[in-house]
């Protein structure tokens, strides 16, 4: 659960514009002519740091209890669910459970993570056709058993995680129908959630406030229709459908984050009736304790224009610091200067870029103060994972790790600072 704000947004998201880019949003936004420029960050220095750790493929989720106690959470190349936990100096990988019957780790994925201390801590992806649930002690992982869903849910894997405390705690994911899971201490249950009838629905993200006020997004897409945001509330009774503003183009909502009845942030991508992320943006929604409004935020296609070409984006994922800033991540599709990391900070006024170091898209991301955050996710490029901490200045890179094989922290026997 994360910890109340102290400055609410209110009904009208509005506060004093302190923090990072409080000067104004960068209109240019990330595909401006200079990468370097309007958030845009300089990508992908060629660091000599011979030795640095590489970690393949791909991190999803992120969980950030303090400065000291992070846990990452992702896929090897060998499509096994992985774990990475920081312990305030370095990273490093932990060793997953054999699952009875198999010779190695569960076949899968992990996609989110929840730490409730530091001896309790859950992973949830998705396993051969069904959830995947992994627990830590403080010693060991373990696999513990997921209900089967129900066959109207024709993909099983769990996509958010959020924890109320270590007896309540929620799992969302499925597409076709909405799979949500309960842990109340002893197992996992399914709990039953609103299906909008002949549409694909799925949930993507899950925040927890308290046992009684719990949100979950996701998207409904109706058979020849145009796919919507999906915002669902548990009151501690039953789980209903929320409103939410209408999007004409077509949206998804894929991460939630809520600091109490009345503040929290979803984030996605609007215009998604046009094509892929490629031809949409951010999409940023707010709730104040009575409706769902859009806020404002950064165009990601902006300064893409030209000779026909055009750009877009999307975020993945939201955070809320314990001062009540907040932190969206994800990606921007420009064609001159590739798949570029986006991150955006509300400063209690407005949402502004801020420059981003990588190549690639960013799919989590998690604040333990607002001085200390951090957020993953991979260059498909490379094959190779991305993780940035933010130390209350700038979006940088932890000392020892190896972004690719031509990235930050990675050695090459080269001077160019240049973009592949």
């Amino acid at each position: 659960m994360l910890a109340s704000c102290t400055a609410e947004p209110g009904a009208s998201p509005a506060g004093t514009g302190t923090g990072p880019g409080a000067a104004g949003a960068a209109a240019a936004g990330p595909c401006s002519a200079s990468p370097a420029s309007a958030g845009g960050g300089v990508r992908m220095p060629m660091l000599p740091q011979p030795g640095s750790m590489v970690v393949s493929y791909q991190l999803s989720g992120v969980a950030a209890m303090s400065a000291g106690s992070v846990w990452a959470v992702g896929t090897t190349d060998s499509t096994d669910p992985r774990a990475m936990h920081w312990n305030g100096r370095t990273w490093t990988e932990q060793a997953l459970p054999l699952s009875p019957g198999q010779p190695g780790n569960p076949p899968g994925t992990f996609q989110a993570v929840a730490e409730v201390s530091a001896g309790d801590v859950w992973a949830v992806g998705g396993t051969t056709g069904n959830p995947l649930a992994e627990h830590w002690d403080g010693t060991a992982w373990t696999v513990i058993p997921t209900p089967s869903p129900s066959p109207r849910v024709t993909s099983t894997s769990l996509q958010g995680i959020a924890a109320v405390s270590a007896r309540d705690i929620w799992a969302v994911g499925g597409s076709g129908q909405p799979l949500i899971l309960h842990w109340d201490g002893r197992a996992w249950t399914q709990v039953p959630g609103p299906a909008p009838a002949g549409a694909d629905t799925g949930l993507y993200g899950v925040a927890a406030v308290s046992a009684v006020s719990v949100w979950a997004v996701g998207n409904t897409w109706p058979i020849g229709g145009t796919q919507a945001p999906l915002i669902e509330h548990w009151n501690g009774t039953a789980w209903t459908a929320v409103p939410g503003p209408a999007i004409p183009d077509g949206a998804i909502l894929t991460a939630v984050a809520a600091s109490s009845p009345r503040n929290a942030w979803a984030v996605g991508t609007k215009g998604t009736r046009t094509g892929g992320d490629d031809a949409g943006s951010g999409l940023i929604e707010h709730w104040d304790g009575r409706t769902w409004t859009i806020v404002p935020s950064p165009d990601l296609g902006a300064g893409a224009d030209g000779g026909g070409l055009h750009g877009g984006g999307g975020l993945n994922a939201v955070t809320i610091a314990p001062d009540g800033s907040a932190w969206a991540v994800g990606e921007a599709y420009c064609p001159r200067h590739g798949i570029l990391t986006v991150t955006e900070h509300w400063d209690g006024r407005t949402w502004v870029l801020v420059p981003s170091p990588a190549y690639g898209e960013l799919d989590a991301v998690a604040a333990a103060s607002p001085t200390s955050a951090w957020a993953v996710g991979y260059w498909s490029s490379s094959s190779t994972a991305i993780i940035e901490h933010w130390n209350g200045t700038a979006w940088t890179w932890p000392s020892g790790f190896c972004a690719a094989p031509s990235g930050p922290g990675c050695y090459l026997p080269s001077t160019d600072s240049s973009s592949p």
